[in-house]
């Protein structure tokens, strides 16, 4: 399976990593994997560097329902997405689909988007300073 996840109670924290072609199919198994696993809380870091999907926007909009499960829990954790910035895909769609539910960011590096999890999720509201534009959605340094 092209979608790996490991959930790290200790650190409050759920990877996610996604390689090769992922279909419709698996992100919807691994998100329904993701929420039997009650974490809603959780930081996550998803890297889709090295994957492609070919998800239409309701699929994506789909995806983050399925994730928002019950509306009057309002505990979700912040999403550090792991991105190439060459090219869009899910990340960029979910980002967009969810803007304002959680906070939400795009970055290059695994190591830039673990520095926000830390720095952000402590509440001092700090982020990474140096960031560039892609196609209208800021993908961090």
């Amino acid at each position: 399976m092209p979608i790996h996840m490991d959930i790290l109670p200790l650190d409050r924290l759920v990877v996610i990593v996604a390689r090769g072609h992922v279909t419709a199919e698996e992100i919807a198994e691994n998100t329904k994997k993701l929420v039997a696993a009650n974490v809603p809380a959780y930081a996550k870091i998803i890297d889709v560097t090295a994957s492609k999907s070919d998800l239409t926007r309701e699929q994506v909009e789909k995806v983050a329902a399925l994730l928002r499960g019950d509306p009057r829990d309002t505990r979700r954790g912040a999403v550090a997405f792991v991105v190439d910035p060459g090219r869009q895909g899910f990340a960029e769609a979910f980002a967009d689909v969810t803007r304002g539910e959680r906070p939400i960011q795009l970055f290059r590096s695994l190591h830039a988007a673990r520095r926000w999890l830390l720095e952000g999720a402590a509440g001092d509201g700090a982020l990474p300073r140096d960031s560039a534009h892609h196609d209208g959605v800021r993908v961090w340094e």
